[in-house]
């Protein structure tokens, strides 16, 4: 039985309000920063089953809340289906095996890939090759997210590449109309709520996954509700402090966020 002591409540709830002021700030985090922090002393699948409804419900909520959410749908829905799938597959079938050694690998290439990007180095996607990708990076991602419940590599790369200020390129070379930004806070927006939907997608695959081999207990739902109501008050004060800086600092913002998680993953292997 799965069961959690006042003080560990109490951890977890600040856990979560910290996670949430990130994901609120810069639209990710709530996973790596949670499970990055619940690990330290709780077992890893404990915290992945506590981790579920926190990022479900904050994801719904982000996703939902700002301006380009129609511009998404239309530009990633296939990318959606193979997250999901992606991550429902590992979870199920993959999960429970020793991945401190990948964690560590994921970590370097997100060191190498937010160094780069610091140094003035931008990452696009022509948009011509989106269509192709989507399904690549989906399979990819939603692998290693159902395995290690880190949301980041390599979707959170290839979003920050698109270019969201031009519509996307359907496989027949014609142009998806409705799917660019018309202003900076509708690209800030775009950023943001494809970050939100891409993780619910990978959430979601993930909580079936891992109820299907039975490592969802019921008793993490009491932890998991109290991470979600910290999380969303965390993200209230993240989503406060966004709107007061510029797209540059946003993506610099972001990418130093991922800097830092590289390094967290990398130091944790070697010690």
């Amino acid at each position: 039985m799965f069961e959690l002591e006042l003080l560990d409540l109490l951890l977890v709830s600040l856990i979560f309000l910290l996670a949430g002021i990130v994901k609120g700030g810069i639209g990710l985090g709530l996973p790596t920063v949670s499970i990055g922090l619940m690990a330290l002393w709780l077992p890893f699948g404990s915290a992945m089953a506590i981790l579920i409804l926190p990022a479900v419900i904050t994801n719904i909520w982000q996703a939902f809340f700002g301006t380009a959410l129609r511009l998404i749908f239309r530009r990633f829905w296939d990318l959606m289906i193979w997250l999901f799938t992606g991550s429902f597959l590992a979870a199920a079938f993959i999960g429970g095996v020793n991945v401190t050694l990948l964690v560590a690998l994921l970590g370097f290439l997100l060191i190498l890939y937010a160094g780069l990007s610091l140094s003035g180095k931008r990452f696009k996607i022509p948009v011509s090759r989106e269509k192709k990708l989507n399904p690549v990076i989906g399979v990819i991602t939603g692998l290693i997210s159902g395995t290690t419940a880190f949301f980041v590599l390599p979707i959170v790369p290839y979003l920050q590449s698109i270019d969201f200020e031009k519509n996307a390129i359907a496989l027949n070379n014609k142009k998806i109309i409705g799917t660019k930004v018309i202003d900076e806070v509708m690209n800030k927006d775009a950023i943001i709520q494809s970050f939100a939907l891409c993780i619910l997608c990978l959430s979601a695959g993930m909580s079936l996954g891992l109820g299907l081999r039975g490592a969802l207990p019921v008793s993490t739902l009491g932890p998991g509700l109290l991470g979600t109501a910290t999380a969303i008050v965390g993200m209230v004060i993240g989503r406060s402090i966004r709107n007061q800086i510029s797209l540059n600092l946003f993506r610099r913002c972001i990418l130093m966020f991922l800097m830092i998680l590289g390094l967290i993953m990398v130091g944790r292997f070697i010690l």
